[in-house]
This record gives C-alpha cells, sequence and structure tokens, in this order.
C-alpha cells in the first residue's frame, strides 16, 4: 500500500516519515538547506508491503504535491497541534478529494508542544475541517515526532490497511504515469511511478506517450524491491530501453495498448464551495493530471458562468496534448487567482479542439458517458447516435481488444470497418440511400445515377458498407463508382455508343493504353477519343485515373484487390506492384497516385500503406 502524505508547510509530514521508516525523504540539497519539501519524497518499510509519499506543503510547489497523489493511495492528513487547519491542509484535503482518493488517516503532530485543552480545540477543528469528506470519520493518531513510541498506533494502522487493499483496475491493460527520470551506470535509463491500472512484467513492450515510441522492460523494482511483475496501485521502477534520457518527462505516461493526443476534454466539473467568484467562459486554467502539468481554458456549454459550490459538464481545451483516458481525475486551478477552482472526471476526449461545442444533442451525448461501466455508456452512444467509433472508444476506456470484443458482442448490430452501428440506423440509412436513389430516377430519367458523395444525409464512414449490402442484395448495381437501380440502363447517343464499343475493347486490359497510343493506334484526333471518354467517364463506365489515362471499372477493381492482399502484410513499394501486376512503371505509378487521391492509400516514402478497404469502382 502506498501512504500519501498531505498537509501544510512545517507541519512535521518529512520527519513522521522518518520517525515511521527511518528514511529522510528530503534528498535534494536545496531541502536541506531551506528545511522543506520541495520535490516528491519515497520511503518503504515491511519489504516494500508499505511505502510512503512525502509531498511538499508550500502552495508554491502545489504541482509537486498533485504529482503525489494518486485515487489508489491511502492518504495521511497531517496537521500540527499547535497551528491546527491552515490554508494548505484545506487546500490538500481538496484535492486528495477530488483526485479520488477514498480511504484516509490523520496524524495530528507535535502534540508535545501544547497542553490538553489545546489538544482538544484541534481536534475539533480537525472535524469542522474534514466534515463531508471522506475522512469525515478517519481516526486522528496523536503523534510526537520526536517520540517513536507515540507513533506505534499509527504504524499499526496503517499496517492493517495494507493487509486488506486490493486495486480494482488490475484487469484493465497497464497505465503508469511518470513522477522521475534518472540514468543508473550499467543499466541505463530508470523511470519511476505509481501503476495506475494493470499489470507489467519484464520483457514486456510499453508505448511511451506522448511520443508514442515503443520500449521494452528490461527490469523492475516494485515498492523498492526486484520484482518479475508489478500491479495497480504500486510504486515502480521500470529500467527501460528504446528512448533516451532526454526524450523523457515528469507528467509522461507508460502504456500497454495506445494512447491518443487528446487537445479537448469533456468533463464534470466540480466547483469548490469556497472558491472566490463564479467561473466564467474561456477561463485561463492549470491542468493537473495525474503527474503532468499543463494550462488550457475552460469552454462552457450552455451557462456563461458556473457558481462556487455546484457541478456540470464542461469542456477543457487544451494547450498541450493530454494522455487521459475515461474516470481520469483533474485538478483545475485558476490562473490568475492561483487556487484550486475545483476537481473534474473526465468522460469524453477528442484529438482536435472542437469548432461547435454548443451545437444541438451535444450535451445529451456527453450525458451518456457519465457512468463508469464502458458496456451502458457504448449502449447509451449506441441509441442515441446510432455509430460507436470502436478504436476511440476502446482508447478512451483503457480497454485491451478482447475486451473491447467481449463489449460488442452484449451489443445490437454489427462491425463496420472502424465503427459498429446499431441494427436499426444501418437499416434506416439503407432504406434512405434506396428512397433517394429511386427519386432521383424518377426526377433526371437521363441521370446515369449516384455517386457515393451524393446520398444526402449518408454518413461517409458508413457509405461504403451500406451502398455495397444494397449492391450485393441486387437493389442496386455500382458502374464505375456510380449507383444505379438495377433496371436502370446508361443510353448512349449513337456516335457515342460506337465509339464506346470499340474503346471498351481497347481499355479491357490491365495496362489500359493512353489516349496517345489510341490515337496513334487508330489515327485518329487525340483529343476526339479523350472527349468521348470523358463523356463515358460521367456515365460510369470508365474511371479517369490519370492525364491521358482511363481504366474499365472492373480491371481497375482487379488492381485494387492486387493492393489490397500486398499491404495486408507490410507497406507496398511501387516495384512490387509493378511486378505482381505486369504493368509498366509509369502506370504502376499513375494507378498508385489515383489510389492515394481515393483516400485508399497513403504515401510514406517511397511505400504505400492501406487506409481502408477498397469500395468498388
Amino acid at each position: 500500500m502506498i501512504v500519501t502524505l498531505a498537509g501544510h508547510v512545517d507541519h512535521g509530514k518529512t520527519s513522521l516519515v522518518q520517525c515511521l521508516t527511518g528514511v529522510d525523504t528530503d534528498r535534494l540539497a536545496e531541502e536541506k538547506a531551506r528545511g522543506l519539501t520541495i520535490d516528491l519524497g519515497f520511503a518503504y518499510i515491511d519489504e516494500g508491503r508499505l511505502g510512503f509519499v512525502d509531498v511538499p506543503g508550500h502552495h508554491k510547489f502545489i504541482h509537486n504535491m498533485v504529482a503525489g497523489v494518486a485515487s489508489q493511495q491511502y492518504a495521511l492528513l497531517v496537521i500540527a497541534a499547535d497551528d491546527g487547519p491552515m490554508p494548505q491542509s484545506r487546500e490538500h484535503l481538496d484535492i486528495l478529494q477530488l483526485v479520488g482518493v477514498q480511504a484516509g488517516a490523520i496524524a495530528l503532530t507535535k502534540i508535545d508542544r501544547v497542553d490538553t485543552h489545546r489538544l482538544q480545540a484541534v481536534q475539533a477543528e480537525i472535524e469542522q475541517l474534514t466534515a463531508g469528506t471522506f475522512l469525515a470519520n478517519a481516526e486522528i493518531f496523536p503523534c510526537c515526532n520526536l517520540e517513536r513510541d507515540t507513533t506505534h498506533a499509527l504504524l499499526d494502522h496503517l499496517r492493517a490497511q495494507a493487509e486488506q487493499q486490493h486495486s480494482s483496475n488490475a484487469e484493465q491493460p497497464f497505465r503508469m504515469a511518470l513522477d522521475r527520470v534518472f540514468s543508473v551506470r550499467g543499466a541505463g535509463v530508470v523511470v519511476t511511478g505509481t501503476i495506475h491500472s494493470g499489470t507489467v512484467a519484464v520483457d514486456q513492450t510499453l508505448t511511451h506517450f506522448p511520443s508514442h515510441t515503443p520500449v521494452r522492460v528490461r527490469g523492475i523494482r516494485a515498492q523498492d524491491q526486484e520484482a518479475p511483475s508489478a500491479g495497480a496501485g504500486s510504486r515502480c521502477a521500470l529500467n527501460i530501453s528504446g528512448l533516451n534520457l532526454q526524450d523523457i518527462r515528469r507528467g509522461d505516461w507508460l502504456n500497454a495498448t495506445a494512447q491518443e493526443n487528446y487537445l479537448e476534454i469533456a468533463v464534470q466539473l466540480r466547483v469548490l464551495g469556497d472558491f472566490p467568484r463564479a467561473v466564467k467562459h474561456w477561463t485561463p486554467i492549470h491542468i493537473y493530471h495525474a503527474t503532468s502539468h499543463s494550462t488550457g481554458r475552460l469552454a462552457l456549454l450552455d451557462e456563461q458562468r458556473l457558481q462556487p459550490g455546484t457541478e456540470d459538464i464542461v469542456h477543457v481545451v487544451c494547450d498541450a496534448p493530454l494522455g487521459v483516458r475515461h474516470g481520469d481525475r483533474l485538478i483545475i486551478r485558476d490562473q490568475s487567482l492561483d487556487v484550486t477552482l475545483g476537481g473534474a472526471r473526465v468522460i469524453w476526449a477528442a484529438p482536435e479542439p472542437m469548432r461547435r461545442r454548443r451545437r444541438p444533442n451535444h450535451r445529451a451525448a456527453l450525458q451518456a458517458c457519465l457512468g463508469d461501466d464502458p458496456e451502458i455508456s457504448a449502449a447509451q452512444q449506441l441509441e442515441d447516435t446510432g455509430v460507436l467509433p470502436i478504436t476511440a472508444f476502446k482508447q478512451l476506456w483503457n480497454l485491451d481488444r478482447a475486451g473491447m470484443d467481449r463489449l460488442l458482442g452484449k451489443l445490437d448490430g454489427h462491425q463496420h470497418d472502424d465503427n459498429f452501428v446499431s441494427s436499426g440506423f444501418w437499416q434506416a440509412h439503407k432504406t434512405r440511400a434506396l428512397e433517394q436513389l429511386n427519386a432521383h430516377t424518377m426526377e433526371q430519367p437521363s441521370s446515369p445515377g449516384l455517386r457515393s458523395n451524393g446520398f444526402a444525409g449518408l454518413p461517409r464512414s458508413l457509405a461504403s458498407g451500406v451502398l455495397n449490402e444494397l449492391v450485393a442484395e441486387k437493389k442496386m448495381t455500382n458502374q464505375g463508382g456510380i449507383y444505379q437501380l438495377p433496371e436502370q440502363k446508361v443510353e448512349l447517343p449513337p456516335a457515342l455508343a460506337r465509339s464506346w464499343q470499340q474503346l471498351e475493347q481497347a481499355l479491357d486490359n490491365l495496362q489500359a493504353p493512353s489516349t496517345g497510343d489510341l490515337a496513334k493506334q487508330w489515327r485518329h484526333p487525340q483529343q476526339n477519343i479523350e472527349r468521348d471518354l470523358k463523356e463515358l467517364t460521367k456515365r460510369g463506365l470508365v474511371i479517369h485515373v490519370a492525364n491521358h489515362r482511363f481504366y474499365l471499372p472492373r480491371r481497375l477493381n482487379e488492381l485494387a484487390k492486387v493492393v489490397e492482399e500486398m499491404t495486408s502484410a507490410a507497406p507496398l513499394a511501387v516495384k512490387a506492384f509493378r511486378d505482381q501486376t505486369g504493368v509498366g512503371r509509369n502506370i504502376a505509378i499513375e494507378v498508385l497516385e489515383y489510389f492515394d487521391r481515393r483516400g485508399y492509400t497513403r504515401r510514406q516514402d517511397n511505400e504505400r500503406i492501406l487506409l481502408r478497404k477498397f469500395d468498388g469502382f
């Protein structure tokens, strides 16, 4: 169990840890010289089963204090008997509560400096301070840090709590917020932090946030003991390879699963009751998330102000990306007043800032994210919006692939690419698309049909799946990316029909000839051939791939299938594509660049990766 000591400056936190463990946690020269804690200090006893985090008490080092607190820890609020509760006693208690700490005790130090009457008075002050908080009924342990015998009862209590503690986050993927990074001669880079969820083992590969660089775990020390693995709630030191010392800093994360860079976060914000003024829209704030400190602004969704003591859903617009997950706690401090404004619980996040935060139904969608059960939240989102983005949901809720698959198996719908779509939503779009095509055909009988972007209201992410299913059901046909009713035929003017008869035969090849080649072969003006091909393109009979190059849809589909197969294992090089298909190098480049423009592939250096499946031409 990890015990976090909190309290006002000079109330005896460091000396209490030394009395309990024999360890002086003030390790910095400046801390020794000034006689106060500046950064986090750590001590362990009982072979690592009980650990202590000593946090700074001075308000100037509040960012270091927040970095030492995690919701799984046990709180020990330290209050000096001669001073009683002081400003940082209250602020530290607020922060512990806002971070989500749920259990703790109170150490009443310096009892040797006061009489019995003062001791009773300060205990009454403590009861008043903790009323309505998680420490409301916590035990109070009077201590004199100069007399070790007075701390025995406190130590026995902490040991008993350590025996009972268990983590509820052990089955989630591994996450660790980093608070220190250093180099050890002969070992390399070492990072330390508190494990927020999951377990880690030697030789496991993790991902560093924010760089997304993979790192390998070479060694582990959990609770200051060598270990083959470590789990949620533990303080841990990992010896890693894959990153240099200068590439890591406090506030970074190591994760077992991918982590998105979020710049806009929806939170459930609770403004402290003693915050001195109403919170306005676009208030500049300090954001404390685990061990990170950044800045941003509060964006209110409805009201122009939030009153102290109230709670509401708001957006946090970040100046730098945060690696949050659903349910994470943020401490929000007002930049101008330099005091804690309140605490926030993450319910939703987006990689980019939003343009229309106050759009209709957005608040309702966020309401579906308030709970702690991902299955309930996913079902609610599916009911409200019809579509659940799989990867985005999995990352935000810190689920592994197996966990996400189990969740989807309980929902009514089916997967399309990276979306899970409710059955009702899918069927409604199929019906609407067919109705639109029917209406279009009746209104414009001479039109060849509709392209996928011509179906109003059909989400782009679902368009290919909905339309391809209608084609498979023979309720539509697809000619060169133009969707038609099955009975609809393309009527060509006589001259164009004669040209099409000749062109179709000439282009029926994986290596389609250029219009220049056709002009030379037939001794026809090239501009006339291109004019006819462009008319045929409008009717979906051919596809304009590049300058002077046109393809039959079925032949281009063959090439698309080759790309899809070859990119399934590794990125695709032009040479490999050329050799596999037998087309010339210039034609291979033209075809691949066409696929790039259609958003099927993307060039990376001299290779291609597949972005999405081909939906047919």
